[in-house]
Formats: C-alpha cells, sequence, structure tokens
C-alpha cells in the first residue's frame, strides 16, 4: 500500500505542480494498465483531448462509459471546459492511465436573466455566474449574451449562488415550452406546507414533481438535482423531478473507499485548515501537507485550489498536496514567431511562452481542429494567449488559435516606465496623442493621470499595431485582478 501511494502521489503531484501554473516536466499516460494498479478519481475541467486530458493526467477513454446530464453519451458529447468527474486506473509501474467512467452534469440548463458586461457575470435562476479569462464560451462570448438566451453551463461553486463557470454553451435563442431547465445546489427555505424550497437563489414548486431521494428526507441542506419542463410562473420554477445527489457530481459514489482523489475548485466553506470544503468535498490536513504557492495561512475561503489526497471513511479528502492557482496576469493576442514542439514553447511578440498539460488548447480559426495541441499550430497562425507568471516562466493557461488581425494586444504587468513608454515582459508599448487611456475601473482618464498611476508591477492592457519591434497603443488600460479574475 505504501509503494502504491508513493507512485501515485508522484504522479499526481506533477499533475497538480502543472496546474497550478508550475514549470515541470509533462507526465502523458498512455496504453493499457498492468496488473499492479491504483485506483484514482478526478473532479476537475476537461483541458484536452486525443484521450481526456484532466488535472494534467491523460486518461485513455478506450471502453469508458460516459455519462451526459444522467444519460449515455459518447466522446463527442464532452467539450473542453466542461466539468467532468473520471474514475480510472492508474498503473504504478508506467504511470499509464485509463478512465473507466466520465460523468458530466450541467450546474445549470435555463434562460439567462441579466447580463453585466462591467464586472464578467449573467444571472440565471437568481444565481450569479462568473465568467473569466479561462472560461471557454462555444459561440458566444459574454458580450454576446442577452436576457432570454437559453444556457448550459458547467462550473465550480463559489457559494450556493455564485458558480465560477469554466464552460458555457448557448443551446436556443429563446426558452420555448418543453425545453428542459435544470439547477443543481442545496435546498433552502423549505416549506413542507406549500410544497416550496430555493436553490441557488431559485424559487421552486414541488407540488408536482417526482421525487428520487434514494432513501433520503427533503430537506435543507440536501443536495439535489431539480428539473422542470414547464415555462416559470410568477418567477417560481415549476418543477417536473427531483433527483437527491452527492454533493459533487456523484463524487462519493465513484471513489471507493481505497481510492486516490484529485479535485479543484473554490473553497466554499472554511472553519479551519483541518476543516474547510473545496467545491463542496470536505477536506482536512496534516503535518505532512505540502503546499505549493502558499502556506497553510493561505487557505481561506473563496480561494482557488487544486487538491489530491485520499478519502476516508468518512467520505473526507486527507490533503497530500493543495496547489494555490496563481492568477492569469498576462494576456498576448498577435502572430505566432517560432515554436519548439521539444520543449512545449511558443515564441508570440518576442515572448517566450511555456505550455503543459494543464494548457487549454482550442482552435477558434475557421480550420476548427477539434483535437487541437500545439503539434497543430504553425508560424503565422494568430495565437490568442492567457498565461500566468510562475517566477521567470510565462506559462499559458489557455492557447487558442483565431482568424488573422492586423492589432496587436499585450497585457502583463509593467516593468518600467519612461513615459511615454512602457516595458511588459519585455516589450516596449509607447502611447502618442491619439492614445486613449483608462483606469481600472474603466473610465477613461487623460495621460497625465494615467502615467501618475502606473509604477512597476501595475498590470496594464496595450491595444494597438506593431512597429520596429515595439507596440504603438491605441489604448492603455490599467487593469485590475481579483478572484474572479483578471478582465
Amino acid at each position: 500500500m505504501m509503494k502504491r501511494a508513493m507512485v501515485f502521489t508522484s504522479l499526481v503531484a506533477l499533475a497538480l505542480a502543472l496546474a497550478a501554473c508550475s514549470d515541470s516536466d509533462s507526465f502523458v499516460a498512455t496504453g493499457p494498465p498492468a496488473a499492479s494498479t491504483t485506483d484514482v478519481v478526478t473532479v476537475g475541467t476537461i483541458t484536452g483531448f486525443g484521450s481526456v486530458v484532466s488535472h494534467g493526467i491523460h486518461f485513455d477513454t478506450n471502453g469508458a462509459t460516459i455519462m451526459v446530464n444522467g444519460d449515455p453519451g459518447t466522446l463527442s458529447d464532452l467539450q473542453i471546459g466542461m466539468m467532468v468527474s473520471i474514475k480510472g486506473i492508474v498503473d504504478d509501474d508506467t504511470g499509464a492511465a485509463r478512465a473507466r467512467e466520465i460523468h458530466f452534469v450541467a450546474d445549470m440548463i435555463g434562460p439567462v436573466m441579466s447580463v453585466n458586461t462591467d464586472d464578467g457575470t449573467f444571472v440565471m435562476f437568481g444565481r450569479t455566474i462568473v465568467v473569466d479569462e479561462l472560461t471557454v464560451a462555444e459561440g458566444d462570448s459574454l458580450n454576446a449574451l442577452a436576457a432570454g438566451h437559453v444556457l448550459q453551463v458547467s462550473g465550480q461553486y463559489r457559494d450556493q449562488n455564485k458558480i465560477q463557470a469554466t464552460h458555457m454553451m448557448r443551446v436556443a435563442n429563446a426558452y420555448q415550452a418543453g425545453m428542459q431547465m435544470q439547477v443543481r445546489g442545496e435546498i433552502e427555505d423549505l416549506d413542507v406546507g406549500n410544497l416550496r424550497f430555493r436553490v441557488g437563489g431559485q424559487d421552486c414548486d414541488y407540488s408536482g414533481a417526482a421525487l428520487e431521494l434514494g432513501g433520503a428526507d427533503l430537506a435543507n441542506g440536501l443536495f439535489v438535482e431539480v428539473s422542470s419542463t414547464t415555462p416559470m410562473v410568477g418567477g417560481d420554477m415549476i418543477l417536473d423531478r427531483i433527483q437527491a445527489r452527492d454533493r459533487d457530481r456523484d463524487r462519493d459514489r465513484l471513489c471507493d473507499s481505497d481510492c486516490d482523489f484529485e479535485v479543484e475548485g473554490y473553497v466554499t466553506a472554511f472553519v479551519s485548515a483541518t476543516e474547510f470544503e473545496v467545491d463542496g468535498q470536505p477536506v482536512t490536513t496534516t503535518d505532512a501537507t505540502v503546499y505549493v504557492n502558499g502556506t497553510v495561512d493561505s487557505l481561506a475561503l473563496d480561494v482557488k485550489l487544486a487538491v489530491d489526497g485520499t478519502v476516508d471513511a468518512n467520505g473526507v479528502l486527507v490533503a497530500e498536496r493543495i496547489v494555490f492557482r496563481l492568477p492569469s496576469l498576462v494576456e498576448i493576442d498577435a502572430d505566432v514567431e517560432a515554436i519548439d514542439l521539444a520543449a512545449g514553447s511558443v515564441t508570440v511578440l518576442g515572448i517566450n511562452v511555456q505550455t503543459d498539460d494543464m494548457t487549454i488548447f482550442r482552435d477558434h480559426s475557421a480550420a476548427e481542429v477539434a483535437e487541437f495541441g500545439l503539434d497543430d499550430l504553425a508560424v503565422g497562425d494568430r495565437a490568442e494567449i492567457r498565461a500566468c507568471i510562475d517566477g521567470v516562466t510565462v506559462l499559458a493557461t489557455r492557447l487558442e488559435r483565431d482568424d488573422a488581425d492586423d492589432g496587436v494586444t499585450l497585457m502583463a504587468p509593467v516593468m518600467s516606465v519612461d513615459r511615454p513608454s512602457l516595458t511588459l515582459l519585455g516589450v516596449v508599448s509607447t502611447s502618442d496623442q491619439d492614445t486613449e487611456f483608462q483606469n481600472a475601473a474603466k473610465e477613461v482618464i487623460d495621460a497625465d493621470t494615467f502615467f501618475g498611476l502606473v509604477e512597476p508591477g501595475s498590470l496594464v492592457k496595450n491595444e494597438g499595431a506593431l512597429g520596429g519591434g515595439a507596440i504603438l497603443a491605441d489604448q492603455m488600460f490599467l487593469r485590475e485582478c481579483s478572484s474572479d479574475g483578471c478582465m
């Protein structure tokens, strides 16, 4: 047991180091498992295909059972950015991984109530959905959304009334009677007399609902999935069905008593360093827990983490390793100048950008390559990159190929200020009398005010044209990062 645990720990330690935006060698697991294996469950976003990649682990999907919203599905039903639970096995000697089960359940399906592009959010069923630089939007950006659009949303819980979207997809321009609506969350304000309760801020009428509670009692705090095919009545969701679920994506059912477990998400409840939850999963730490990009004192409510360890008999994840996710401070939108497949890197605007198994790759160009990766990229292609800074390494958290564009974008912390120019990641961006300036509140300001505010370390976004090795900025914007992202 000790040898097996050590083998798995070294494997997931590497995967989670990658997840933390750390520079490390890539783990690629392929081929069939051998006789000596470790059961593993991962809960996180899909970052790639050609297998299914989650937490930096490449799972062979041959023979895997795939379930999508409770129904049998196929690999083609899954998309980059979806939150999935994967039950699999890892070869203790080779590190090869194979998926036995892959489960995806949308957190919400239904109409958008309102959109706020200023703070990067929209509202569905009374719940705030946060869109950040890593949210994968199939077809629509936040700016394209409008009230009434019907979306499917997958993400990570921040609290009962707030979800960080990792994937969103428009399924219809407007709700029509008979369309499936779905919400997941804990029951609140249960009123048995009037057959009503709330889930995630949504008022629900369950007078005609079929109850599938698996022996549980309908009660406040019960995590459920509710669905309806009936139009709203006075703001109430008229439920057809109520299903009791494990706290998040049936993870407890997937994880046997002797299971190694990985989860990514936000701290959704916090009592102490030995008693907290990540995306609803109870977690505890020990004196042996290893911390990356932070310390035990960094643990707090709404902090984004990746955790690996073993689930005990009480369903608590005993953390062997906790990785604090670094913010994606860097944005680059420009043409590819060089590619090093052996190193897993790409050069854009003279900046060397490293990729790894946690980098989200997508083809947003007219080519629309489904299983897109670095080897599909070519010099001259347009790349949109979000990245974090790990020491001296610029590490891509997301790389998308897009159609050609004459303009360039660079956002990064300022290295130096020499008015009218700034230097970011070694790239000079210069302004003139036609440059528009904004403060962090996205208010237009003059050049004197802007250069009075900006200093080394300030986060600045530049948009303009490339000329003579420098960016001739049409716009210079001060930006700030928060737990809601760097928008």
